[in-house]
């Protein structure tokens, strides 16, 4: 079950707290209504560099503070998101915008195109999620197990999964369609 936390009065904000994270399949649709927005579809117009995972290692997702922490496992992606130039999206105090993307997960979601990195070969996404946009951000338990934030971001949903992203990231790798 998730909480809305209402603040502000002339520039309202709703923040949206869900310590055992959303299901994508009623909560979504019915956070949406109770948010008074409407479901919209978005495609990543961003790229990622992403490198193979040869052993166990902890991964911290930054964007002007640490937005989550996952473990990849060996076999997993380890992914940097990069704009629609293929230039690294970095943080105010220059971290670059790091996760971890489960093995299984990766060519469903991505596929190679021309260009390396440091970071590791360059991929582009394949489809579309649905998306709330969320004024006031969220704390939220993503499907990773981790507790996931941000002071404004939008929620995604990607098949059975709902996790968040940050306003500003999101907002330099995705399109809203229609």
């Amino acid at each position: 079950m998730y909480q809305l936390v209402r603040s502000g009065v002339f520039r309202p904000r709703v923040r949206l707290l869900a310590p055992a994270g959303i299901d994508a399949a009623g909560e979504f649709d019915r956070l949406a209504a109770e948010l008074h927005t409407f479901v919209r579809r978005a495609r990543k117009t961003g790229f990622v560099a992403a490198r193979l995972s040869r052993f166990r290692e902890a991964v911290v997702t930054h964007w002007n503070g640490t937005e989550t922490t996952n473990t990849a496992q060996p076999g997993d992606m380890i992914a940097t998101n990069l704009d629609a130039v293929r230039q690294v999206l970095r943080d105010a105090a220059g971290n670059s915008n790091v996760y971890v993307i489960l093995a299984a997960k990766f060519p469903e979601l991505y596929e190679r195109d021309a260009g390396t990195t440091e970071f590791g070969d360059v991929y582009r996404a394949k489809g579309v999620v649905d998306v709330i946009h969320v004024s006031g951000g969220f704390e939220i338990l993503a499907p990773w197990g981790q507790v996931q934030q941000a002071g404004e971001g939008y929620l995604l949903r990607s098949g059975t999964e709902v996790y968040g992203n940050n306003k500003e990231t999101f907002e330099r790798t995705y399109k809203m369609e229609g």
